[in-house]
């Protein structure tokens, strides 16, 4: 039996702060079960190492903490060839940097824990909405998988950001592509229902301008697989009812979100712990159907903010 070690990348450091080490446990053992996982650490490097799973090293290899997986052979550390085979260029996902924007690897660990958390024979075959998508890092990471992707945004800039972002990232890259624009409904002045496809390398996504509370309508009642989000901190930014606290706007949205996922779907968001409380959150989703699995990967960001991750399964 091979004795895996999985390096974790210093970008895990930035992401998760120091609860790297937690975070990335959860991750890997959501990933392969209730197998013992163990820190390692080798001079200035952290390992987790885990006896030789099921699971492929390519799906290791699109951990969003590994920077290297090796075999431990005695006194010896022998890399392994574990590709990830992303479609597009990473730099679409990490090269454009913005206010607000939500950590990157987070962002992957929130889609592999759900991918983890459903039934699919071929990701392709997948849907992913991210209702509060802001400027698209979910959408962009999901055809990074090859899953396809929409997104609503309510801030009547982020379609021409995401699209100025694509086009260099395009061009940059080579990346051949197409670009559509259109109007959900009747085209209007304030640009609500407007929104942008992107097509590439096999996968495609498409951003809607809009109110989340209006999801199934935006998307004509179309099913996904996955919602993935990242929440309101309620640190900079007040929510509609002019608190700090998106319990509320969740409360508006559930009913939205809820007939948008297929039965058996998961929702999976990240939230600050403080602003909602975790139970609070996940009494929300139970009263339309949705029970909270058990996974939780807490790390604290900053005095104000220690964000956690639920993921939410649709009974019916």
């Amino acid at each position: 039996m091979k004795n895996l070690l999985l390096l974790i990348s210093p970008q895990a450091k930035s992401a998760y702060f120091n609860d790297y080490i937690d975070v990335a446990k959860a991750e890997l053992c959501w990933l392969i079960g209730g197998q013992e996982v163990e820190h390692r650490r080798m001079g200035e490097m952290d390992f987790l190492a885990v006896a030789s799973c099921d699971v492929s090293l390519q799906q290791l290899a699109r951990l969003s903490f590994i920077y290297g997986i090796f075999e431990q052979d005695g006194d010896k550390l022998l890399p392994l060839s574990a590709e990830s085979e992303f479609s597009l260029h990473e730099n679409f996902v990490f090269g454009s940097k913005f206010k607000g924007k939500t950590n990157e690897l987070l962002t992957q660990m929130l889609i592999n824990v759900g991918l983890k958390s459903i039934d699919y024979r071929n990701v392709s075959e997948l849907k992913l909405l991210d209702p509060m998508c802001g400027r698209a890092t979910t959408l962009l990471w999901a055809m990074r998988y090859g899953i396809k992707a929409k997104g609503i945004e309510q801030d009547v800039k982020a379609i021409a950001d995401v699209r100025m972002n694509i086009k260099k990232w395009c061009k940059v890259q080579r990346q051949k592509h197409s670009f559509k624009e259109g109007f959900i409904g009747k085209a209007n002045k304030h640009d609500k229902g407007k929104f942008i496809d992107f097509d590439a390398a096999d996968s495609s996504m498409r951003m809607i301008n809009g109110d989340s509370t209006e999801a199934n309508t935006l998307l004509k009642n179309e099913k996904f697989d996955l919602l993935v989000s990242d929440l309101p901190y309620g640190v900079q930014h007040f929510t509609t009812d002019k608190t700090r606290d998106p319990i509320s706007v969740l409360k508006d949205c559930v009913e939205a979100w809820s007939k948008s996922l297929k039965i058996n779907g998961v929702i999976v968001l990240s939230f600050n712990r403080y602003l909602p409380r975790r139970e609070k959150l996940i009494g929300v989703f139970e009263s339309e159907g949705f029970s909270a699995l058990d996974f939780s990967a807490e790390h604290r960001m900053s005095e104000s903010i220690v964000r956690d991750v639920v993921i939410l399964r649709k009974l019916y």
